[in-house]
């Protein structure tokens, strides 16, 4: 594919498309730069990200605005939400989202197949019942945590929760921060999950 071809599907549209190659289709989460650049967006970003190359460009056999999910999600994410009993930018995001457009276009995931995937903490206890109990105490006596890493599934899991202490811009004070992260061992990269309610996470995010 022309470089020039790419940068005029993108256009001034950014968001989630379907690459082609000969290697299959894979989505990748692209915009165009102020200064004319095709650009991919950085992991867990919707401002910054890297330009892509014309070479790169070149091994592309078609490229495609990627076709929203049959069933939108966004309801699945407000259920959750509203049955938490403590608040956070995250819940309010949820409860606030338009359920016509798709989870990434109400800023509550970055599009990714993981995308309302729910982990409960009863399903994390089988691995680590210890970290669990921990996280729970800090959830209800409202107190910061961060597990030690434990075998989740394959992965290295870990929990963490902190309490925002301070107005901000993007919280309140109050406001509960948590989530679930299972990396590639030996790696920081992974799957991410948000705290929905007081029992469960939901998938947000790929690195």
């Amino acid at each position: 594919m022309e470089y020039q071809e790419a940068t005029a599907i993108v256009g001034k549209k950014s968001g989630l498309y379907d690459v082609t190659t000969i290697n299959g289709i894979h989505q990748r989460r692209l915009f165009m730069s102020q200064d004319g650049r095709l650009c991919e967006f950085a992991p867990r970003s919707r401002t910054k990200g890297f330009p892509i190359g014309s070479q790169a460009v070149e091994h592309w056999t078609a490229l495609n605005p990627a076709e929203p999910k049959t069933t939108n999600i966004v309801r699945k994410f407000q259920r959750y939400a509203a049955k938490a009993d403590f608040t956070s930018p995250f819940i309010r995001k949820c409860l606030e989202a338009d359920p016509e457009k798709d989870c990434y276009a109400n800023g509550l995931t970055t599009g990714t197949h993981i995308d309302g995937e729910i982990i409960s903490l009863q399903a994390i206890a089988r691995y680590d019942d210890w970290a669990v109990s921990q996280f729970r105490k800090a959830l209800r006596e409202r107190q910061n945590y961060r597990s030690c890493r434990f075998d989740f599934r394959g992965y290295d899991g870990a929990l963490w929760l902190e309490v925002v202490t301070e107005d901000t811009k993007y919280s309140r004070k109050g406001d509960i921060i948590a989530g679930f992260s299972k990396e590639y061992r030996g790696c920081g990269n992974g799957y991410y999950y948000t705290l929905i309610d007081n029992e469960h996470f939901i998938g947000t995010d790929i690195d």
